[in-house]
């Protein structure tokens, strides 16, 4: 199945031949209904549905789970462009090792989203992270925090990420657009929705964009392009199809990581901030990616009560990266050296699911039933890495001269990095069941069956797991009244374990899968004027791993996040819309050793916090001004806690003014991001990342 259009034609046929509707779109009049999409555009702030995991559109004040969820308004508003910029107005969200000129490697409660399995695509299929992803097609973003293996299986306790794509709906869009920046940016959108048919029952909805990329390092461009359709097709009262396509293409020089020193006398000695508009790499560190998905969705509605969902997706990356490092410096000189190598990289992820949904009571007591089985493949090639620089490749971290083109070294006979693939079958089911409209119990179970296979490398054997695991999900809610509501719960997840880090005597060997725990107690309240308060309190163990005095990665002990995590989103007035929040975390390793016991996992800050505010300026209609705080407090640079990164808070501003132009509605948008131009580490990790200086982004759009 790793051919795109060979799936696409094999996965329609499937969901033709049985799919569900949602049963609040079952009826039985023979009549085509017209095709229904929900948006959280006019709720501003508030999304008031959950598309992630099984919840698939239930409300938010029935979800025992913490979900933060970043609307098309906050997405607009802020001129987000990559995943980053959208997930840090919620809390608990750094960067590892990359700075985000290229992508964005991130780490949520301390644990790392795994870039292979926890990014999905309208709550289901799997996207590969390694380039930046697109927002121009997102109608919003979705965080379902913590173990997640009923629904997902084999990911990351640290959280799912979910892109919910727009689609069309009953009002026309046909909008253009430019974007620039003070860096050299320039691209141009469209935006076109469309629902079509006698009876609406198409619904069409393209995005596309595109140009020149400019960057915040002095000489430094690239270009992107991206197109997307989402397509909707009401069958007929019972049966609904849904499509969506996505491509997207980027390239531009990457900034050379700054390599962490090795400890002397149980310290790692950091370098003073350099300057983040000097490229320190050579010009040639180009960073090319291509990224296809394609995902297709039928839903059969089987009886009043009874409703079948089949689904089908297929995702393709292909990234040429030639990474530079800067390394063995003098932190109070500068004077070091640039090494590098020259990756290609090609994985593919395809998904078969089908569930079955269905209410009925038993005495007075409702049921909201879910079965459901999937199966999900994954592989990567083979990697064959060339390497340049070295000693007499000479830099200076805060003088940096221009490095002309490097010699490769020989392409490798055997590959540096084997080929891994992977199969998972899951079977699950969970049961909603309603007791009164006050209590609430969901308990679920599921038993997966994982299969990895990473083949012989150059310097490491093949290496095997064949594992089955049976996870739990339980959660007990009470509804005080419609609008508040509390919870507490209790979840197993499975993951993969951890890579080993470059560097090390077994680096890319990647460790036993493991499973994870996690307890939860929350509470949610949506307020009168519109404001969504939650806060929760949790406690998350998963698998330890480390590096030993013999410089070998190591599977060992236990790593424990506890934390307490709170947020407000949505309408202070009619004026002023709000979307705040913040986390206390305590991480620590356990189990170990007396070396690692009570050390805080590398990169994970105690404290996050984040402030974005929206103003309506009543006396000039179509005008409103914003602004926003983010703060992220130090975080070790290892796993010793031998360094420290210092805290920081960055500044946004920015401003919008809606008018009409020729009779058509016109958006005029300013935004400014690090307004006080702060310098600051921005990841940490094997690697260390400066932050972007201050940027200043316009926008003009045209609704046609």
């Amino acid at each position: 199945m790793r051919n795109l259009f060979v799936f696409l034609p094999l996965a329609l046929a499937a969901q033709l031949a049985c799919a569900q509707a949602a049963p609040s779109t079952i009826a039985a009049t023979g009549e085509l209904d017209a095709v229904t999409v929900r948006s959280d555009r006019n709720n501003g702030f508030v999304a008031n549905t959950v598309e992630a995991g099984t919840f698939r559109g239930a409300s938010i004040m029935d979800v025992p789970a913490t979900v933060n969820t970043v609307t098309r308004e906050v997405l607009e508003l802020q001129g987000a462009t990559g995943i980053y910029d959208v997930l840090r107005n919620t809390a608990g969200v750094t960067r590892q090792q990359n700075g985000g000129d290229t992508f964005d490697q991130l780490v949520i409660r301390g644990i790392a989203v795994e870039n292979r399995t926890n990014y999905r695509l309208n709550g289901s299929l799997a996207i590969p992270n390694v380039s930046e992803i697109p927002m121009e097609n997102k109608e919003r973003v979705e965080v379902l925090k913590g173990a997640s293996a009923l629904y997902y299986g084999f990911t990351s306790p640290a959280g799912v990420i979910n892109l919910v794509t727009k689609r069309a709906g009953s009002t026309p869009v046909t909008s253009i657009g430019t974007s620039f920046d003070d860096q050299g940016t320039m691209q141009g959108f469209v935006d076109f929705g469309r629902q079509f048919g006698e009876q609406s029952q198409y619904g069409l909805r393209i995005n596309a964009a595109g140009g020149q990329l400019g960057s915040t390092i002095d000489g430094v461009d690239g270009n992107r392009k991206f197109l997307s359709a989402a397509f909707d097709w009401r069958v007929t009262s019972r049966l609904t199809l849904k499509a969506d396509l996505e491509y997207y293409r980027k390239s531009i020089t990457e900034q050379a990581g700054i390599a962490r020193l090795a400890a002397v006398n149980g310290l790692i000695a950091l370098p003073a901030l350099p300057d983040p508009r000097k490229l320190i790499g050579p010009p040639s560190a180009v960073f090319e990616a291509e990224v296809k998905t394609a995902q297709l969705r039928a839903d059969y509605s089987l009886s009043d009560n009874w409703a079948l969902m089949v689904e089908a997706g297929h995702s393709e990356a292909q990234r040429d990266r030639r990474l530079a490092t800067f390394s063995n410096y003098n932190v109070r000189t500068g004077a070091g050296r640039i090494t590098g190598n020259v990756q290609h990289l090609e994985q593919n992820s395809d998904l078969l699911r089908t569930e079955l949904f269905g209410t009925f009571a038993t005495g007075s007591v409702q049921h909201e039933l879910t079965l459901g089985a999937a199966q999900s493949d994954k592989s990567q090639d083979p990697i064959f890495q060339r390497n340049y620089g070295g000693a007499t490749t000479a830099q200076n971290l805060y003088f940096p001269r221009a490095i002309g083109a490097l010699p490769l070294t020989a392409l490798p006979t055997q590959p540096t990095t084997g080929a891994q693939d992977s199969r998972e079958l899951g079977l699950y089911a969970l049961d909603r069941i309603s007791f009164s409209p006050e209590w609430q119990l969901v308990a679920g179970l599921r038993h997966t069956h994982f299969e990895s296979t990473q083949f012989a490398s150059a310097t490491l054997p093949r290496i095997g797991y064949d594992v089955k695991k049976t996870t739990p999900l339980a959660a007990l809610s009470y509804k005080f009244t419609p609008d508040l509501m509390a919870y507490v719960s209790y979840a197993e997840g499975v993951e993969e374990g951890e890579v080993a880090p470059a560097g090390t005597a077994n680096q890319n060997n990647r460790m036993p899968p493991g499973v994870s725990k996690q307890k939860e107690a929350g509470l949610r309240w949506l307020t009168g004027s519109g404001t969504l308060v939650s806060g929760a309190l949790f406690d998350i163990e998963r698998p330890g791993a480390y590096t030993n005095s013999a410089n070998t990665f190591v599977a060992d002990g236990r790593q424990r996040y506890r934390g307490l995590e709170l947020s407000a989103q949505g309408k202070l007035t009619r004026q002023l819309a709000w979307q705040l929040s913040a986390q206390t975390l305590d991480a620590e390793f356990r189990g170990i050793n007396a070396q690692y016991n009570g050390k805080t996992p590398e990169n994970t800050a105690k404290y996050t916090a984040s402030a974005f505010f929206s103003y309506d300026i009543a006396a000039v209609p179509g005008l409103s001004i914003n602004g926003g705080a983010y703060y992220t407090g130090k975080r070790p640079i290892d796993d010793l806690n031998q360094g420290f990164i210092g805290g920081y808070t960055i500044f946004a501003a920015g401003a919008r003014y809606v008018t009409q132009l020729f009779g058509k509605r016109t958006l005029w948008q300013l935004n400014v991001d690090n307004l006080g131009d702060k310098r600051y580490w921005s990841a940490a990790g094997t690697r260390l990342a400066v932050g972007v200086p201050r940027t200043v982004k316009a926008t003009v759009k045209i609704d046609l």
